[in-house]
């Protein structure tokens, strides 16, 4: 295992939920970011992707947590829907080693617009040279999960949470990106408008639900990594709050 990029052997890969509309096309060639919204120490930027009319939507924000506080979080999925308002549905599907999963998630929307769900790979990483843990995310298929009757299975899905230690680790500096492709037929002007709220909120959710849920035993575990360590050392002062 590289000391570069060193897996989290303690953490189970983050079941990451994704809500329905969140906006992007498969890979292509992107604009430069544009601030969409900054208020409440919440930044989002979204660009545009060739080929599609859908924006890519990228959300910053500062939360007042140690990072293994944020990574216990985005792990407890008993409780995701406490924070993460649209989950209807998550479950893993297969563990593919210590560092790596495929999970099923399955967003409510409201009527007459179909539930979105999706088939995901995720990896959790820590990465001492980039000074972050990282959990990446990539649609994939399972025979175990077919499309199900009723319920849109999303054609494309990508995304991350990047994790960087501030204030010498008394803080976390978090990023939620996602690009997707919802399927099925709305409107892009439609999708585009709800995507603005999305990582804000989803964000501002964040913050709060480290202030409700605490996992001591866990928490003290990932602070004990090397790699934790490692990244942790290279906190950054508390002022930096936008994406690199």
């Amino acid at each position: 295992m590289s000391r570069r990029h060193a897996s989290l052997v303690l953490l189970p890969i983050l079941a990451v939920v994704l809500v329905p509309l969140a906006a992007a096309a498969a890979p292509g060639d992107k604009g430069p970011w544009e601030l969409v919204r900054d208020d409440h120490g919440i930044v989002v930027h979204r660009r545009s992707v060739a080929g599609s009319n859908l924006h890519e939507f990228r959300g910053v924000a500062l939360v007042e947590a140690p990072m293994a506080s944020v990574l216990a979080v985005l792990r407890d999925s008993d409780h995701r829907k406490e924070w993460m308002k649209e989950a209807a549905a998550n479950a893993r599907i297969e563990q593919l080693g210590p560092y790596s999963e495929i999970f099923y998630s399955r967003t409510s929307a409201p009527w007459p617009v179909a539930d979105r769900d999706v088939v995901n790979r995720a990896v959790t990483i820590f990465d001492t040279a980039a000074h972050q843990a990282r959990v990446e995310i990539n649609s994939t298929t399972h025979p175990g999960w077919p499309p199900q009757k009723g319920v849109v299975r999303m054609p494309f899905m990508r995304g991350h949470w990047y994790l960087w230690p501030e204030h010498g680790g008394a803080f976390t500096r978090v990023e939620y990106q996602v690009h997707a492709d919802p399927g099925g037929m709305l409107p892009g002007w439609i999708v585009n408008l709800v995507s603005r709220r999305i990582p804000h909120d989803t964000l501002a959710a964040m913050q709060e639900q480290v202030k409700r849920r605490h996992y001591p035993e866990f928490e003290k575990q990932v602070a004990a990594l090397p790699e934790y360590q490692a990244v942790l050392g290279a906190s950054v002062p508390l002022s930096r709050t936008s994406a690199p």
